[in-house]
């Protein structure tokens, strides 16, 4: 993914990009009532792949409204973090599109990732919500649940 396209994402709806250094993660959205900001260590950032990555788990949070306290308990923090996750796949890796991806030959999880700019890691996650999702990625099996 093209990061010019997450920077006019975040321009569109008025979201503010800052750095900082931050203890616990590479990065954080607040939001706070009309205002959201998007947070990023670029010191604990390691090229491209991995910005695009946090961006998009980032606007994930602010597309499905999935925000938290940092003393939140454990379960709402996963809670709001799979919801900012479904929202963000959805959004910027749709389910089609990686069908059609992978009936094109990207059939690995690490060649989605590299098509999409993003860590595998997340990339397999996305998959493995998809495949859960829809039963596979076979046109004669999937419906939604």
């Amino acid at each position: 993914m093209d990061i010019t396209e997450l920077y006019k994402k975040m321009e569109q709806e008025n979201i503010h990009y800052i750095t900082h250094d931050l203890s616990s993660t590479s990065a954080m959205i607040a939001h706070y009532e009309d205002i959201t900001v998007i947070v990023v260590d670029e010191k604990k950032i390691k090229g491209q792949v991995e910005e695009n990555t946090v961006l998009i788990q980032e606007l994930g949070h602010y597309m499905a409204d999935a925000y938290y306290r940092t003393n939140s308990s454990y379960e709402l923090i996963e809670k709001m973090e799979q919801k900012a996750d479904k929202k963000a796949w959805e959004e910027f890796f749709p389910y089609e599109e990686i069908k059609t991806l992978m009936k094109k030959g990207y059939i690995t999880v690490t060649q989605l990732a590299e098509y999409y700019g993003v860590e595998a890691s997340y990339m397999a996650r996305c998959i493995n919500y998809y495949y859960n999702q829809y039963h596979g990625f076979d046109d004669k099996t999937n419906y939604k649940k």
